[in-house]
């Protein structure tokens, strides 16, 4: 970022914005999470049901971290010769690094093991998502924190660690080779926050709409609301002009802006229709004039009273068009 520019938002805004994008479409979603673990689900094969965006419904009698909220935990079912397998997955989005971040992390696990929690051999059992960090900002990496030491007294340490990952650091032929349109939005996000120029946040913008285009309309099939709501999200964050809060009516706008659209394209064909008749009408016209003409002068023709120069006086013709007339004879 220019140094004399300064920052336009808070991470509380950017985070809005980065978890607005990721949970908008599970199908556009998909290609991140195989990306970030590896794996290779098919979108036919597979159930995918986003269980909370920052929040998670946890029996508050027995939670213990109820005010801490994990960004996105992912659940997803994959279905094969008749037989389930559910994975779990949680995505903690950060604008910024957090010394703490690993107690955080084994904090929203244990938060979310706790929901299913058995018992056997006097020992409780709890199953830990699949969990990453993703910072989609460019930031330094030198202080980042992504292990947690516990110690107790006389038993081995233990450690408890995670994948950090940043977007800034995937290529762009990995993002379009994988189909990362959202890492590519993140990017140009990115990029935006480094300049003050209208005009090239202008050609950012555009490059966003391409972007989207290329990956939610020809790529991945996403409707043609969700798409337009990408494009708002996109411009709201690109002008720089985002307030809290600024995605809770998004969805809306993209609603009113693809009906205005289908109602100014229909008003388009009725209109055109209405002159396409216009014009058939006045194009038959003439052609009913003009095959009215060229019957008259082959009858003047076929009399044989009139000389050619008469003929094309009084037809108002030249020796072209007579000669052409003579030809049908």
């Amino acid at each position: 970022m220019s140094k004399d520019r300064p920052m336009r938002k808070t991470y509380r805004q950017f985070d809005e914005f980065f978890k607005f994008i990721m949970t908008l479409n599970t199908a556009a979603l998909l290609p991140v999470l195989n990306y970030l673990y590896n794996t290779d689900f098919k979108m036919n094969d597979v159930t995918i049901v986003i269980e909370n965006n920052e929040q998670i419904n946890v029996n508050q009698q027995i939670g213990r971290f109820n005010k801490n909220f994990a960004d996105l935990m992912i659940a997803i079912t994959e279905h094969y010769d008749g037989a389930k397998q559910r994975h779990i997955f949680h995505i903690e989005l950060q604008s910024r690094l957090d010394k703490m971040m690993p107690y955080r992390m084994l904090q929203y696990g244990l938060q979310y093991g706790l929901r299913a929690a058995c018992f056997c051999n006097n020992k409780m059992m709890l199953k830990l998502p699949r969990q990453k960090v993703l910072y989609p900002l460019k930031i330094a990496k030198d202080h980042s924190v992504d292990k947690l030491l516990i110690k107790q007294h006389g038993k081995d340490d233990f450690i408890f660690d995670f994948e950090s990952v940043y977007v800034d650091d995937i290529t762009d032929a990995e993002i379009k080779e994988k189909h990362l349109g959202l890492f590519a939005l993140f990017k140009l996000f990115n990029r935006s926050l480094e300049v003050s120029d209208p005009n090239k946040n202008k050609a950012l913008l555009e490059n966003a709409f391409e972007t989207i285009d290329d990956n939610y309309t020809n790529y991945i099939k996403l409707t043609e609301v969700e798409v337009e709501s990408m494009k708002q999200a996109m411009q709201v964050v690109i002008k720089g002009d985002m307030d809290l809060g600024a995605f809770k009516n998004i969805r809306k706008e993209a609603e009113r802006v693809v009906a205005e659209r289908h109602r100014a394209a229909a008003e388009g064909r009725a209109e055109g229709r209405a002159e396409g008749k216009a014009e058939g009408k006045a194009e038959g016209l003439i052609e009913g004039e003009t095959r009215k003409s060229v019957q008259i002068v082959k009858n003047m023709l076929l009399d044989g009273t009139l000389s050619d120069d008469q003929i094309m006086r009084f037809a108002d013709i030249d020796r072209t068009e007579l000669d052409r007339i003579k030809a049908m004879l």
